[in-house]
């Protein structure tokens, strides 16, 4: 009768080593975080598992015995450091003799010579995720293992650095995404307080063991050619991988695996621009510092700057919106401009206009408004909400669709950073998940529907439609005092448009009031950018992997939402706004203005530049018609007739010289 495999290797163990000088893997691994034999010199054996060798490569081989003893917490496997492993091979059964070394946290043999004994199998250890705790991947140090079915690609940050991916049962979202730190039940509206904060931190927890670390055998930095690269030349999240094996590993303050055969990917591709109806378009992207002053927040050079401006236009031009809200631009009058400028020459000179308002003092970045010309006019002043507690100013501006005459406010949010430089007292981390600056947050958001509130009182237009980089993820407390005001978030609740520190969420957001949100056939996040690696921006350091397309514009993803124009009101100054009355400009640039309505005769005469800057206010002597010299520069201008018993005119001319 055959003896069992392991029956087999029992018996070559006992005859080649002997029992006082033998040590079994379990033994040299031991139930902890080193080995007892650490130090010594000691004589194992095992089955080779996984080799790795060549120049960069981590260079040595795994080997395995399997069922060493019982315990559970005792490794049967580990690595053997030798740069040039002869005789090893997978599958060959060798005596191993070297010295044991903790080596950064992993346990090896080094300074090795082996011995072939013969040839046998290992069957890799089935893993199932999450692991009880992160701890518990000590065990299986230097042991073959399999993760049945299908893991997903939820970080690749360090894919083109490193050669590393790390992945998890599905893509980790940032538990304030969904879980709501003040409120057990998600989409409340307590915005102070952390009843739920402990279930927000067990979510972290889980997340921290709930991953496995994919490595490529290497230890050079920006491996070339890049592992399991996918036809568009990258490796996206959301990226499956079926039936994965290799040995763990222990290297840089990571448990990884170093994989053993073919990695079974499947890649996620790259989205095109989405579809979402409606007849106005709407979108919102925070482009990470554009500055045209080079060596500081943004580019550091022309290069730079002109592959920057080459992406985001890419960006622009495809997202195709009637208006667009951008934050992060430089804090002057140079750097929106030339952004502006290079979309008109790229879709035709005079396409769209721009609007914004310079934030206070010297430095920083704000937000701006551009708008195609041809689809809206401004029928509003612009709005500026500046000043403590912010640090830019909030811009709204109040449209007319020139195609209805249907009237919607747009409002641009760029709430403070997470970042804790210099945070104290309320504003600290307060071990929530919303980070540092939340209280400072919370007062933007406080003062902002104030504001909001008080515009739509003002101006009587009722669907306003709210877009920016918040700052905050779906379920914190800016969110919620939005909500609390009646505010509609338009996205899904599973939408992300950021990643941080292994997780995704959506930092990016849409809010409406009910009018205009019932007029919006849809509205999506579209990921260039969270998915794509750093390492694919416009930087120098960058540029042999440079591509001229819309992918890693920035590090937010834009957000776009449709709506139907026709669904929102006209409003009573709007019919009679072209009935009383109507402006030419002549050849010699002079604003002819002939008045219809009795009730405008002698009423103050407002003219704005497409920044929304006044560059007219006057009240005009009695007369049917008004001849007035116009030496601004060329561009849109908007006019406005306002009387004192409320009669109202508006419109806007072109000044081509």
């Amino acid at each position: 009768m055959l003896r069992s495999y392991r029956a087999h290797l029992a018996l070559l163990l006992s005859l080649v080593i002997g029992s006082a000088e033998a040590q079994s893997i379990c033994q040299i691994q031991g139930s902890g975080a080193a080995s007892p034999y650490n130090g010594q010199t000691v004589t194992t054996q095992g089955i080779v598992t996984a080799l790795f060798t060549g120049f960069g490569s981590i260079g040595g081989y795994f080997i395995e015995q399997s069922d060493c003893d019982s315990d559970p917490s005792t490794s049967n496997g580990i690595f053997v450091y030798d740069t040039s492993p002869s005789p090893a091979a997978v599958g060959l059964l060798v005596q191993v003799t070297g010295q044991v070394v903790e080596f950064n946290g992993v346990t090896e043999i080094t300074n090795a010579s082996a011995t072939v004994l013969g040839s046998g199998n290992v069957e890799p250890t089935d893993i199932t995720l999450p692991l009880a705790s992160y701890s518990e991947w000590e065990r299986y140090e230097g042991m073959l293992l399999r993760f049945p079915g299908v893991l997903t690609v939820t970080k690749n940050q360090s894919w083109v650095q490193y050669g590393e991916l790390t992945l998890a049962p599905q893509r980790n979202m940032a538990p304030t995404n969904f879980i709501d730190p003040n409120d057990a039940v998600p989409g409340g509206t307590t915005s102070t307080g952390a009843s739920n904060a402990a279930a927000v931190n067990a979510e972290y927890d889980l997340q921290w063991h709930n991953t496995i670390l994919l490595d490529d055998g290497r230890t050079s930095s920006f491996p070339t050619p890049l592992p399991w690269v996918g036809p568009e030349g990258t490796v996206r999240p959301g990226s499956t991988i079926t039936d994965l094996r290799g040995a763990l590993h222990y290297s840089y303050g990571d448990y990884r695996l170093e994989p053993v055969g073919t990695v079974n990917i499947s890649h996620a591709p790259r989205p095109a621009v989405p579809e979402v109806g409606g007849s106005i378009r709407a979108a919102s992207l925070n482009v990470l510092n554009y500055w045209t002053t080079l060596g500081e927040w943004g580019a550091q050079n022309s290069g730079e700057l002109g592959r920057q401006r080459t992406k985001l236009l890419a960006a622009l031009q495809a997202m195709d919106a009637d208006v667009f809200a951008l934050h992060e631009l430089e804090n002057n009058d140079v750097a929106w401009v030339d952004l502006l400028d290079a979309l008109n020459v790229l879709v035709g000179a005079g396409t769209y206009a721009g609007m914004e308002v310079d934030a206070s003092g010297s430095g920083g970045t704000k937000s701006v408004i551009y708008y195609r010309t041809t689809s809206l006019t401004p029928v509003t002043e612009l709005f500026s909400r500046n000043g403590s507690p912010f640090q830019r100013p909030h811009i709204t501006q109040g449209f007319a669709v020139n195609a209805d005459g249907g009237r919607f406010l747009f409002s641009t949010v760029h709430l403070r950073s997470k970042l804790c430089d210099n945070a104290t007292g309320a504003n600290m981390d307060q071990n929530d998940g919303q980070s540092c600056y939340n209280q400072n947050r919370r007062d933007q958001a406080n003062a902002l529907v104030q504001h909001w509130s008080e515009l739509r009182a003002s101006t009587g237009i009722q669907a306003q439609l709210i877009m920016g980089d918040f700052n905050a993820y779906t379920q914190e407390d800016p969110l919620d005092i939005l909500r609390a005001d009646g505010l509609e978030r338009v996205l899904s609740d599973d939408s992300y448009s950021y990643y941080y520190q292994g997780s995704f969420g959506a930092l990016d957001h849409a809010f409406a009031t009910p009018l205009l949100s019932d007029a919006i056939a849809d509205a999506v996040v579209w990921h260039i950018n969270s998915d794509e690696p750093a390492q694919f921006n416009y930087a120098d350091q960058n540029f042999s992997r440079y591509q001229p397309n819309v992918f890693r514009c920035s590090d937010h993803d834009p957000v776009l939402v449709g709506f139907s124009s026709g669904q929102l009101s006209v409003g009573i100054d709007e019919q009679e706004a072209p009935q009383g009355a109507r402006c030419v400009i002549g050849d010699d640039g002079l604003m002819n203005l002939m008045i219809t309505d009795p009730r405008l005769i002698g009423a103050r005469l407002t003219v704005m530049d497409a920044r929304g800057s006044v560059v007219l206010d006057r009240v005009d002597p009695v007369g049917h018609v008004l001849r007035i010299p116009m030496n601004g520069a060329p561009g849109l201008y908007l006019w406005r007739l306002s009387a004192t018993d409320g009669a109202l005119a508006a419109g806007h001319f072109v000044l081509s010289r």
